[in-house]
């Protein structure tokens, strides 16, 4: 990204920026809008925030709508993102036109956010891991967007003819299409989650000093057939009023020392597990991506001692993506790495 302006957004200030292609360290007392401006990057990005799902509050008060543009560079073109927000929806703009496909936004400006909530991807149930698995494939794997549309089609039609107490014949008649686009999403999904292991493994080892790994669970057992399980669980899915088995359930289980990182990593080491999870993503994506990524890294070295602190902040900087830091305390940042410093103060620069 080489530029970024926001207007009306929280409240933060009109802001014109042209950060560093590089490192970012956005810096300011609690409150000075720090994470707004992260935020901003993520809202161009993906049309939401990571702070909420009502797009109304992120209109400043008394305004009537917010806006955020920006320029992401994709080889020597510059590509012109735009996102207005008004009355609880958000307006994609590419290059001017309005109508701009999400998907096409996302590809050209990948954002990986490691805000307070990180260590979910540790410490919570798999939902963030798949997402995040998802959110790589799409990237990297053409095909994955099509097929992931598909199936979450089939997967809402079964579960609302299980909700409806839908015949048997009803229920199945979506298997077909369901199995179809379960197994081709899966087929990526896997792949991608092969060449992320490997990397995740290395950070995670570097980043921890123990061994880490993680077990794939695809949502179904792997030796029986989707189709013949979901035609042996139909009982159980009715008494549940949903689909109990396929890729909406898949899963990465994270181990260090091959033990479940869940139960007996420290606070410090699922921040480190979890930053490395997120750091193999990036990774995949600078060598196999559309465009360049960007992490948006919200107050790093909170629950990491003074070393663990430094190697994480080398591994976010030999990084290729650009990296945006928000902190209130700037001083080990100064020591440990070389960046732009974007100060705010009450919402605007300074």
């Amino acid at each position: 990204m080489t530029e970024l302006r926001a207007r009306n957004l929280r409240a933060l200030g009109d802001m014109d920026l042209s950060p560093d292609g590089q490192a970012n360290l956005v810096t300011g007392h609690n409150g000075a809008g720090k994470t707004t401006l992260l935020e901003a990057i993520y809202l161009l990005s993906r049309g939401r925030s990571f702070r909420g799902s009502d797009l109304r509050q992120l209109v400043a008060h008394g305004k009537q709508a917010a806006a955020i543009s920006g320029t992401v560079a994709v080889g020597q073109a510059a590509r012109r993102l735009g996102l207005t927000i008004s009355g609880g929806s958000a307006r994609a703009r590419l290059d001017g036109a309005d109508g701009a496909r999400r998907p096409e936004i996302a590809r050209l400006l990948p954002v990986l956010n490691l805000d307070a909530r990180l260590m979910d991807l540790v410490d919570r149930g798999p939902e963030r891991r798949r997402l995040l698995l998802n959110w790589v494939t799409f990237h990297v794997e053409p095909g994955f967007n099509a097929a992931w549309r598909r199936f979450r089609r089939a997967l809402r039609q079964r579960n609302a003819s299980l909700r409806q107490g839908a015949g048997t014949k009803a229920i199945a008649a979506w298997d077909g299409e369901f199995c179809r686009a379960a197994l081709e999403m899966e087929a990526l999904r896997k792949a991608v989650a092969e060449r992320l292991r490997p990397r995740f493994a290395k950070i995670a080892a570097r980043l921890t000093g123990m061994p880490a790994d993680w077990d794939y669970h695809p949502g179904w057992p792997r030796e029986d057939s989707l189709e013949e399980i979901l035609r042996a669980g139909l009982d159980g899915d009715r008494k549940q009023g949903n689909t109990r088995f396929g890729p909406q359930r898949a899963d990465l289980v994270l181990r260090l020392e091959s033990r479940r990182a869940r139960y007996i990593a420290s606070r410090g080491q699922q921040k480190l597990l979890a930053s490395s999870l997120m750091l193999a993503a990036a990774e995949v994506l600078e060598t196999e991506g559309a465009n360049r990524p960007v992490l948006l890294v919200d107050e790093p070295l909170v629950e990491l001692d003074a070393d663990h602190g430094r190697e994480l902040l080398k591994a976010f900087v030999e990084r290729g993506a650009q990296l945006f830091i928000a902190a209130v305390e700037t001083a080990p940042y100064r020591s440990w790495m070389e960046a732009r410093e974007i100060r705010l103060k009450e919402g605007a620069l300074v």
